[in-house]
């Protein structure tokens, strides 16, 4: 009896061990030109990331998702819009989509945090890759 309850807390700290080596994401952070906020939190059993605030439009800008691939969804406003998409722990970073609308493109993301509190955002076409430091918020 005393193995089975050893062995079974045995397997169940095996099971643990990847989860726990899962670098949290969730927090507010400012996009790397420091026009919005971008809060991360759980979305359903994945990671995502919404513009919950408006610091500044950028110069020739609106509010508006104008650049959006989709003509129906170019009046929508920036804020709330979701950019982390779909985002899951997979071998060492949460991996997903996101979406970015300077150019209105969806690319493959990956996301670790970085020192000082920030987020480091890798997103990709192929095998050309663009990363992106998003500093917490103060």
């Amino acid at each position: 009896m005393g193995r089975l309850i050893f062995a079974s807390a045995a397997a169940a700290l095996a099971l643990a061990a990847p989860a726990s080596a899962q670098s949290s994401i969730d927090g507010t952070y400012v996009d790397s030109g420091g026009y919005v906020e971008i809060t991360v939190e759980r979305c359903g059993s994945v990671r995502c990331g919404k513009i919950t605030r408006i610091i500044r439009n950028k110069p020739g800008e609106s509010n508006r998702d104008r650049h959006n691939d989709n003509p129906a969804l170019r009046e929508r406003p920036i804020l709330g819009i979701t950019l982390l998409q779909d985002l899951r722990w997979d071998d060492g970073a949460w991996r997903g989509e996101v979406y970015n609308p300077e150019d209105g493109g969806t690319y493959r993301t990956e996301v670790r945090p970085a020192a000082g509190g920030a987020l480091e955002v890798k997103g990709c076409v192929a095998f050309i890759c663009r990363t992106r430091l998003w500093p917490a918020k103060t």
